[in-house]
């Protein structure tokens, strides 16, 4: 708690010191309009201009933070919370809404491909990002079911300034982390080609003291690469995208004590995703958006009985704990949008289909299918110049669910140019997925055999997402400016679908009874000249879970969360210094234990922890060549401890694998 009310105050006199010396306007400045968004949006706007509040994570951030993987660019975000599992990898919580409720989106095509509901964000290949776009809220209408909570799409490159470039980075932690990118771009005329590829090794590391062999963290193999071929016609885009990426997971088990031998896990999981788009702007800016994709995802796992004596393994054959499942989806979405800011009047309507296929020996059945078949449409209004109205609607018709209908409202009222209202009202859906309604699943460990089932008669989530969002922007300067933006988001989910508790050695899905976060934060950007930026950000957010109407929460258990940034760069030498603070407080939680032949609900506190990660970055040869060296996680967090209401360990949560140092090189050309 110390650590970030120092920065905090560190901070906040540093910005009082530089806010005195502001230096007069020059009249012929040109108002800034921010970043470029296109994330729930009818045509491609600025930050400014969108209804939607967009937050975007630029390339200069996410280059800054030295990030081998999405973990390392969200970690220190305001109003992200990350979760990690070994073996189903890194989840990510927005606003205290998480796993399938959060939509994730490379180029506005969803990702597929979720382990216990979680999306592993250090799958999603880094260096072919050029921005993450983040939608706080309700944006159901534009993309349908899992986007209740929140929206995050991550947009990859598509140009570049010259006929040929390339980059080559190679990356080394001191956790034995490596990785090695490299990329090739070629344009010529109006067409232009490019092709990734990269390698990352993690070693795997252990911070439980009490697992001997086992790691918590566990080394794991990474391949990827896409190409890419972008043809330009006239106002048009024709672009097509193929990406395929390989992951290896290697799990060591603990050695029995009556057998004298171990069960190791080896994870598998391979990507491949296709997509092709066209966009572009018609006569009397209408535009045209038309995608269609084919997402392939496949895990399966092999195991090996591990003898110490003679240092082998042997491959369990015929191992009826085995699992081996293969997805896929085929995705279509046609947009067309009348989008002119001098218009009172715009417009967008749009198709959408998706189908899911899903295979494998914990499928009921063997191979089970389900489709979405959308309409969606949305009007924007003006009402006076200041004063901007937006409803929309989506249907669905889902082969399972039968129709389900999204309605959505957005204000925005600008009071001048420094001053910008918005407001946002939706109601979403989630119909359950696949493993949820036809999972089949029944391991053995040791002499009892488990069963884990889907179910067929769960009821669709359902939910209710507010929020308001309050943006100031001044000016001060030519190159000064300063951001303060208060919010405030709540969050209501009905249904909740999830495991229930095992009894008789037997769990299946269940809707649980209601869910609800609520969120207040301030975001304070202070922009000194091009070469100083400083960030700071403050939320409290509450979480309520009712599981039934006998086990629920009461209310609202609250956590504060601290963030804060500073970016320089020295210009004489080109050396830049980065630095990213967040602080996580206290998170209360809940869990159901028998008492007296009766379940009990009980309280449990998860501790707080800070992070803190640095970069230095020095520049060659007109920024052919960098050098980035740092420190990431310099507080030493590994495990976080939960306790439970009398003050004993109830569980331990995987946060961080302890300080790490880094040094990393990148070339262009």
């Amino acid at each position: 708690m110390k650590n970030y009310l120092y920065s905090l105050g560190l901070l906040l006199l540093l910005c009082n010191s530089l806010f005195a010396q502001t230096n007069p306007i020059d009249s012929t400045k040109v108002e800034q309009l921010g970043e470029i968004v296109i994330t729930a949006q009818f045509a491609p706007t600025t930050e400014r201009n969108a209804i939607y509040r967009v937050k975007v994570i630029n390339l200069e951030t996410i280059q800054a933070k030295a990030a081998t993987n999405l973990t390392d660019v969200l970690r220190n975000e305001l109003n992200v919370d990350l979760s990690f599992n070994s073996i189903f990898g890194a989840g990510i919580e927005l606003n205290g809404i998480s796993k399938e409720n959060i939509k994730i989106l490379v180029d506005g095509v969803p990702l597929i491909g979720r382990v216990n509901g979680v999306l592993n964000l250090n799958q999603i290949n880094i260096d072919n990002i050029e921005r993450i776009e983040v939608v706080e809220g309700p944006v159901s209408v534009f993309y349908g079911t899992d986007a209740m909570g929140g929206t995050i799409n991550f947009i990859t490159k598509k140009d570049q300034p010259k006929p040929i470039t390339g980059s080559l980075k190679a990356y080394y932690e001191s956790v034995e982390a490596k990785n090695i990118d490299a990329s090739l771009g070629y344009k010529f005329g109006k067409n232009l080609i490019r092709a990734e590829g990269g390698y990352y090794y993690f070693n795997g590391v252990n911070t439980d003291d009490d697992l001997d062999r086992t790691q918590n963290w566990p080394k794991k193999h990474q391949y990827h690469t896409n190409a890419k071929y972008i043809r330009k016609f006239g106002d048009f885009k024709l672009l097509f995208f193929s990406n395929f990426s390989e992951e290896e997971v290697n799990t060591l088990g603990e050695i029995s004590s009556r057998s004298g031998l171990a069960t190791d896990v080896d994870y598998t999981t391979k990507r491949w995703d296709n997509s092709l788009n066209f966009q572009g702007k018609l006569k009397n800016q209408n535009y045209l958006d038309v995608t269609l994709s084919y997402l392939n995802y496949d895990r399966y796992d092999t195991s090996y009985t591990f003898n110490p004596a003679t240092n082998s393994s042997e491959l369990i054959e015929n191992n009826p704990n085995e699992n081996a499942n293969y997805f896929d989806t085929f995705f279509s979405k046609v947009q067309y949008a009348n989008s002119n800011l001098d218009n009172k009047l715009n417009y967008v309507f749009g198709f959408e289909f998706e189908s899911d296929k899903a295979k494998g020996n914990r499928i009921l059945g063997g191979n089970k299918n389900v489709s979405n078949t959308s309409l969606f449409s949305s009007i924007n209004y003006k009402i006076t110049d200041a004063f901007e109205i937006q409803p929309a609607l989506r249907y669905t018709y889902n082969s399972a669910f039968n129709g389900l209908l999204s309605p959505a409202l957005n204000l925005k009222y600008k009071f001048n140019n420094q001053n910008v209202l918005r407001f946002a009202y939706g109601n979403g859906y989630r119909a359950p997925s696949l493993k949820e309604l036809y999972l089949d699943w029944m391991p053995t460990f040791g002499p009892i055999t488990y069963t884990f089932s889907g179910n067929e008669n769960l009821k669709v989530e359902s939910s209710h997402n507010f929020n308001v969002y309050y943006t100031y922007t001044n000016q001060l300067s030519n190159a000064s400016s300063l951001q303060i933006e208060p919010s405030f988001i709540y969050n209501e989910i009905k249904n909740l679908i999830g495991l229930s508790e095992l009894v008789g050695f037997e769990r299946h899905y269940v809707n649980l009874n209601k869910t609800k976060s609520v969120n207040t934060s301030l975001d304070v950007r202070y922009t000194a000249s091009d070469d100083l930026k400083l960030t700071l950000g403050l939320s409290y957010l509450g979480r309520y879970l009712e599981y039934t109407d006998t086990f629920n929460s009461d209310k609202f258990l609250y956590t504060p969360y601290v963030n804060t940034s500073i970016s320089f760069n020295y210009k004489p030498v080109n050396l830049s210094f980065n630095a990213f603070y967040k602080y996580s407080g206290k998170r209360k939680g809940h869990y159901i234990e028998e008492e007296n032949g009766e379940d009990v609900l009980k309280e449990s506190t998860r501790e707080d922890f800070s992070n803190l990660d640095i970069s230095f970055t020095k520049s060659f040869f007109q920024n052919k060549l960098s050098i980035s060296f740092g420190g990431k996680n310099l507080f030493d967090v590994t495990d976080i401890d939960t306790f439970n209401q009398i003050g004993s360990a109830h569980d331990r949560n995987i946060q961080f694998w302890g300080a790490t140092y880094y040094l990393q090189t990148r070339f262009n050309f």
